[in-house]
């Protein structure tokens, strides 16, 4: 009986650390959650000013006067995938690699990895994956998004890829966050300029602007998409460590239950035993 009660209060013990833990996680991605979370809300709007002035620009030619819209003659397309570099978030990498099996075909592709999650599991599934892996940091820093869409242009107009794709996680609600795939080469073109309420004058020729504004509109995107990414997965592991913390607080409860009723039972057992010793 001593030896069951010495193990469950060592057992309450270990939960009670590991709570300590999981509830340090929760704050701490509760913090990380409101910072990226206003980051994004600010950088929503001046990507899509970006979008709206390429669309204006692009309205101003035909298709076939500009490369970035033109699907490219190679044989393979690039999808960049955009995982966790820490686990502990729940569905949040199995998530994308199931779209990515679903929606990549594997002979016809090659993976540029972001983050350091699960790539092990995309080399045993057979997926030809670009050596270079980008690890995105929860500064993530400018730097490493414009090196990243350097490379990116540079694929596309030099033909390496017949397209170039973008596989991101959604933020919907702090309930639901999904992965899509943008398309990032080749570019749409609506062939209709948007509707300015005083549309831009431009003062150098379209061809310069379109060439000087598309990595910048590039960029834009992928910082937009890192880090909604980010904010999808500081969401998924907040909410998985609440989950844990909670079960914590249950397993805690029932064990101090046992305890209890096992303590109630020793002592119960030590005085029948005084009893019946002086009877």
């Amino acid at each position: 009986m001593a030896q069951s009660l010495h193990k469950t209060k060592r057992r309450i013990a270990s939960i009670n650390s590991t709570k300590k833990i999981t509830k340090a996680m929760e704050l701490v991605s509760t913090v990380k959650l409101k910072k990226f979370r206003r980051l994004m809300e600010n950088n929503e709007q001046y990507s899509n000013e970006i979008a709206a002035l390429i669309q204006a620009l692009f309205a101003r030619l035909n298709d076939e006067e500009i490369i970035y819209t033109k699907e490219q003659k190679a044989e393979k397309d690039l999808y960049v995938v955009l995982h966790s570099n820490f686990g502990l978030c729940a569905g949040y990498n199995n998530n994308l690699f199931n779209f990515v099996k679903e929606n990549v075909n594997k002979e016809s592709s090659v993976l540029f990895l972001v983050g350091t999650k699960s790539q092990h599991i995309y080399h045993e599934e057979g997926y030809k994956t670009n050596e270079d892996l980008l690890h995105v940091a929860d500064q993530v820093s400018t730097s490493e998004i414009m090196k990243l869409g350097r490379t990116l242009t540079n694929h596309f107009v030099n033909g390496h890829y017949r397209s170039i794709h973008l596989i991101y996680t959604h933020y919907v609600n702090s309930l639901k966050f999904v992965p899509c795939d943008l398309v990032l080469f080749p570019l749409v073109n609506d062939q209709q300029a948007p509707d300015f309420r005083y549309p831009p004058i431009f003062d150098t020729d379209v061809k310069t602007l379109i060439d000087v504004l598309v990595p910048v509109y590039i960029n834009a995107i992928l910082f937009q998409k890192v880090v909604e990414s980010i904010v999808s997965e500081q969401t998924a592991r907040r909410t998985a460590m609440e989950n844990a913390t909670d079960n914590a607080d249950e397993l805690i409860d029932q064990l101090t239950i046992e305890y209890n009723k096992a303590r109630q039972a020793a002592i119960t057992q030590e005085i029948n035993e005084i009893v019946s010793g002086q009877l």
